[in-house]
């Protein structure tokens, strides 16, 4: 009898040790290297049929203070409980949507929040500017001898305006969440660093990061995501800012070792992503 149990426990803990081994680590300090060889089918047919998905309940509005302005997409929760607050995601476009047409910057990072199995779990407002001109702009820190990340005042624009969307929707300010992908992950990494009191989470995409406020984010919950080959946007700018923040803030780090710039985002990514941000909440 004891013999069966001890086999038991050695084949659960065998069983338990393997899953530990594939699932991506989300524990702050932790760099993940995935090896993802080949998407599969039903992983990249679920990111065709998000950048087909009809983005009519994102309605198109701008954001203008007479010097600067700066279009935009906005998206309600399918149903509002005037009692509740509900999140705000700040979602940012990579340099291939910069323009005035106010449809560019619509893809998969914004369109996700379409999908009915995440409106319906993650009910949440979805703020998707556009750009007239870069966001982010990279030059080399010399110390450091990585690309790092500037902004400009399009950005300032958005971040004063959320402060007045705030007030006027049903939107807790104590999650308020920031992505973006290639120049939109910069901008996330320029936003967080602008406005540390403004947001509870942040999500990098296969950008370049900003080094001179780190101090004041080292409460920001911060999750990196970069492919290994990237060639558009090399990693080592968030590998870096990853090595410098991974002791003292709450950063961890999924290196794909197999993928490049546009390959990056994933049915996976699109399954994570609301899972992770939704449970991060300022104090």
């Amino acid at each position: 009898m004891v013999q069966k149990i001890t086999k038991s426990l050695s084949l659960i803990i065998i069983i338990l040790s393997v899953f530990s081994c594939v699932c991506h680590q989300t524990k702050f300090g932790t760099r993940t290297e995935i090896y993802d060889k080949k998407d599969s089918l039903t992983s990249l047919e679920r990111i065709k049929a998000i950048k087909n998905l009809d983005y009519s309940d994102f309605k198109a509005g701008k954001f203008d203070n007479g010097k600067t302005a700066v279009n935009y997409r906005f998206l309600k929760p399918s149903k509002i409980e005037q009692d509740k607050k509900y999140p705000l995601i700040l979602v940012f476009h990579g340099s291939g949507a910069v323009g005035t047409n106010n449809t560019s910057q619509m893809g998969v990072l914004s369109k996700m929040w379409l999908l009915p199995e995440i409106r319906e779990k993650y009910k949440a407002y979805v703020l998707s500017p556009q750009f007239p001109i870069r966001s982010s702009n990279y030059h080399l820190d010399e110390t450091r001898n990585v690309k790092v990340s500037e902004s400009n005042e399009h950005l300032d624009l958005v971040l004063k305006s959320i402060d007045s969307l705030i007030t006027k929707e049903n939107i807790d300010p104590n999650r308020i969440y920031v992505m973006g992908f290639s120049m939109g992950g910069a901008t996330t990494s320029n936003a967080i660093s602008k406005r540390p009191d403004l947001f509870s989470a942040a999500i990098n995409v296969s950008g370049i990061s900003q080094f001179d406020k780190m101090e004041e984010l080292t409460k920001m919950p911060i999750w990196i995501v970069h492919g290994s080959l990237d060639t558009d946007n090399f990693p080592q700018s968030n590998f870096k800012f990853f090595d410098e923040m991974k002791i003292k803030g709450n950063v961890f780090l999924w290196e794909y070792k197999d993928k490049y710039h546009n390959n990056i985002l994933s049915a996976e990514l699109v399954d994570e992503i609301p899972k992770w941000l939704f449970k991060q909440t300022k104090n």
